[in-house]
């Protein structure tokens, strides 16, 4: 069982209400399907649903993850998605007339020894962050992603998908309805000593992936969470939407212990040494006269 080391941090930008939620839940050994539980969703539908579709999610991704029968962490993971887009279905018939509409991305993670995986639907990120850089690991469901395609392909210039009006708009959202688009890895993601992994709603992305880096590699282990929505808050974006950020990495407990037993060696030279005058000084006392 790895430790793992956490940071977790809330801004509400310019909007009028707080629709984003997350939940950190450290799973029981027991369980063998991971270290960590990180979810995040980030609501919408208005009014009061956009919350309430986030904070429903949250709970209960993080009851379900370790009730639902599973063999592996991605199966157990798209089980507990599948439970919680039902109840969401049935939250919204319970008050068809106030709750139509209502829903949520979400993005789940969880860190074990063998790597990290995650489950998401929408376009809240998870970044990598590896010797300086990050790396967007999960898809994005807006239809910005849809853009950039059709700007590679040719078919539109940059600057007309930039304006699109259309580009944040979702493509897949946890509503209680059939999910258009799920991204399951069905196999871990291995780390290395010293990364870093970020989830964030899309609030976050008023920063560059060059900023967000810098703020990451600047803050290693110092509150990096508050540190990004410092960044962001600074920036005095006029629609600034809502922003959770959460971060986390493996304590380094190896590399502490290598650094001890390093220690532990460092007198050998030493005695090696006086070894070494010890038995030249008998032999010049034998050989002596």
């Amino acid at each position: 069982m790895v430790a793992w080391i956490h940071d977790e941090g809330m801004a509400q930008g310019d909007r009028v209400r707080q629709e984003d939620d997350y939940g950190v839940f450290e799973l029981p050994p027991e369980l063998d399907a991971g270290d960590l539980l990180l979810v995040l969703a980030d609501g919408m539908g208005g009014e009061h649903a956009g919350a309430r579709a986030s904070a429903l999610t949250v709970r209960d991704f993080i009851e379900t993850y370790d009730a639902v029968p599973a063999a592996t962490v991605p199966e157990r993971l798209e089980r507990t998605l599948a439970h919680v887009n039902q109840r969401m279905a049935l939250e919204v018939a319970s008050d068809p007339e106030r709750l139509e509409g209502m829903g949520c991305t979400v993005l789940a993670v969880v860190l074990a020894e063998e790597g990290l995986y995650w489950i998401s639907v929408g376009d809240s990120p998870l970044w990598l962050w590896r010797r300086g850089r990050v790396r967007r690991l999960n898809q994005d469901h807006a239809y910005r992603s849809i853009l950039a395609a059709r700007v590679s392909a040719g078919e539109i210039s940059a600057a007309d998908a930039t304006r699109h009006p259309d580009r944040n708009a979702l493509v897949s959202a946890i509503t209680g309805e059939d999910i258009e688009l799920v991204d399951l890895p069905s196999q871990p993601y291995p780390l290395k000593c010293g990364d870093q992994i970020l989830l964030a709603s899309d609030g976050l992305l008023t920063l560059s992936e060059s900023e967000i880096a810098a703020s990451l590699t600047g803050a290693y282990g110092k509150a990096p969470c508050r540190q990004l929505l410092a960044a962001v808050e600074a920036r005095r974006h006029p629609h600034q939407d809502n922003m959770t950020v959460l971060w986390a990495r493996a304590a380094n407990r190896s590399s502490e212990s290598r650094w001890r037993r390093l220690g532990a060696r460092a007198p050998l030279p030493l005695l090696a040494l006086l070894m070494i005058l010890l038995a030249v000084g008998g032999a010049w006392w034998w050989l002596s006269p």
